[in-house]
């Protein structure tokens, strides 16, 4: 089991992340098979504009990269993605 969740928001467009640390939200474009992340995020209930530290950075990054690299859509049809982070 996970110490984190991660998943995707209103029509793909975003991308929630959380952990103990708090809740993350990046904004997501998707264009043909690269997911791009944009940065930087926001934490917590207040949508504050977050930097990440680099060991921020090297967790949720690789993380999230993981998960956006391999959707199921609707459960049944695997797609493979590239994943780009963008300022």
């Amino acid at each position: 089991m996970h110490d984190y969740q991660i998943s995707l928001q209103a029509r793909n467009e975003g991308l929630s992340y959380e952990d103990a640390s708090g809740i993350y939200r990046f904004n997501l474009s998707r264009h043909g098979k690269t997911w791009v992340v944009h940065l930087p995020p926001t934490k917590g209930n207040s949508f504050a504009l977050q930097s990440l530290s680099p060991q921020e950075q090297e967790l949720l990054y690789s993380r999230i990269r993981k998960f956006l690299s391999r959707i199921w859509w609707l459960g049944i049809w695997p797609v493979k993605y590239e994943v780009r982070f963008d300022v």
